[in-house]
């Protein structure tokens, strides 16, 4: 049956329309566009700097609302909105991001100095015997470990 006019279906209802300031539009301070900020919050897509990310994400956890939906109105992941809030939101380390440590140089006897080895020009029985013991070993295994 079609909808006659001005008849609304159950939860369609417009939602409440959050604002970030009455008065103010910017905080040069902070570096914060007040105007964007609302767009955010109200769920519309905008560009944000991480302060006006950090600024919207704590107004929306104040009202309750669930990090994973924080994190896709401001455009950032949940687990950074979580970082933000463990760190007394504040901007710090994403959580996700995790210190490289380098590979050791590589000896004689290791497939790696064999290629190096053949980079530079130079002939090493031992690399090569390291290199095509390792590649029969991943033609039958499938594995280079």
């Amino acid at each position: 049956m079609p909808h006659e006019r001005g008849q609304v279906r159950v939860g369609v209802a417009p939602r409440e329309r959050l604002y970030a300031s009455t008065t103010d539009t910017f905080d040069p301070d902070q570096d914060l566009d007040f105007i964007a900020i609302e767009y955010a919050l109200n769920g519309e897509r905008v560009r944000l700097t991480t302060a006006e990310k950090i600024y919207a994400a704590r107004i929306l956890d104040d009202r309750g609302v669930v990090t994973k939906e924080i994190g896709r109105r401001i455009g950032a992941d949940s687990s950074t909105v979580l970082g933000w809030k463990e760190n007394g939101w504040k901007p710090g380390k994403h959580p996700k991001t995790r210190v490289r440590v380098p590979r050791p140089e590589p000896k004689c006897g290791e497939p790696r100095m064999y290629r190096r080895h053949l980079k530079a020009g130079e002939r090493c029985d031992v690399c090569r015997a390291a290199n095509a013991a390792a590649d029969r070993r991943y033609r039958l295994t499938g594995s280079q470990k």
